[in-house]
């Protein structure tokens, strides 16, 4: 339960720690960059090894201090469900958004760093798959517990991250999220106390998922999106239907702004849609923030 918050506290610290990262490497001379250093790894490698090996320490670390520290318990099971939990199912559709971001992000980190195809989708893997087992630890000593289903949603969100690495098709259609509270922002941000804030989206490539005749005519930028969320306390189920914008589309020539754009992409950013809610009318929004 607790443990989709964390790693959804991670999704932001690493594309702030991505983008300092892509700020200091800007600044370096591009010699720099790409000369050996070290054992033959250039400053981008050992700045990409840098970002995903913080990122897995920072968060294991953050997550003992608030919420594992003191807390004492024998190692422990707990059954929460999946589409019929408490959260009605957005708790799951987390873990598993969360695990293909990081798969993503890391992948992406590590190519713009210079590993090699293979090394880096199989290391993004592999750390992805090691942090969500760690939690789930750290959790079972906890009163949380170890919980097969996050677990589950983690592994699924992974695979689905890696048939899209490997998938031309499913590519074209990522996995997104958006989160703006109803209260307001704080920090640092408790997102298991807003589930009605959250919304995961399937963004479309139109672009390319249509014949080319009609992908031709249709713009880039803009994608189709179905998007499931909850509300009342989660006591009701939503669907959105809207449209979606592909960040990609925005040419840029630097590899810098490229790596920032791709990790930014797996945003759904506020967009015009039509939101049906169990035993309410249908609405309609301009720009869909919650």
């Amino acid at each position: 339960m607790m443990s989709m918050g964390k790693r959804v506290r991670g999704v932001l610290f690493c594309m702030l720690l991505a983008g300092r990262v892509v700020a200091v490497s800007q600044e370096m001379p591009e010699e720099t960059q790409l000369r050996s250093a070290a054992g033959g790894w250039s400053a981008r490698k050992i700045a990409a090894t840098g970002v995903v090996g913080g990122m897995l320490a920072g968060s294991l670390v953050s997550s003992y201090f608030d919420w594992w520290k003191g807390a004492g318990q024998s190692f422990h099971f707990v059954h929460e469900g999946f589409w019929q939990d408490y959260s009605l199912g957005i708790d799951k559709i987390g873990h598993a958004y969360t695990s293909c971001f990081y798969f993503h992000s890391f992948r992406e980190i590590m190519l713009w760093g210079g590993y090699p195809e293979e090394q880096a989708f199989w290391w993004s893997a592999f750390t992805t798959a090691l942090f969500a087992v760690s939690i789930e630890i750290g959790d079972a000593f906890s009163p949380y517990g170890f919980s097969w289903e996050d677990l589950t949603g983690n592994m699924m969100g992974l695979g689905y991250g890696m048939l899209q690495a490997r998938i031309p098709l499913l590519e074209s259609i990522s996995f997104k999220w958006s989160y703006i509270p109803t209260d307001g922002w704080r920090w640092p941000p408790h997102f298991t106390d807003h589930y009605d804030s959250h919304t995961y989206w399937l963004a479309f490539n139109m672009h390319r998922l249509l014949p080319e005749s009609w992908g031709n005519i249709w713009p880039e930028f803009v994608q189709l999106a179905v998007g499931y969320s909850v509300d009342a306390r989660q006591t009701r189920r939503e669907i959105a239907l809207g449209l979606d914008f592909n960040l990609e589309a925005i040419r840029v020539g630097s590899s810098d702004v490229h790596l920032l754009q791709r990790i930014a992409n797996n945003i759904h950013v506020p967009a015009p849609a039509v939101k049906f809610t169990e035993h309410r009318e249908p609405q309609w929004y301009f720009f869909h923030l919650h």
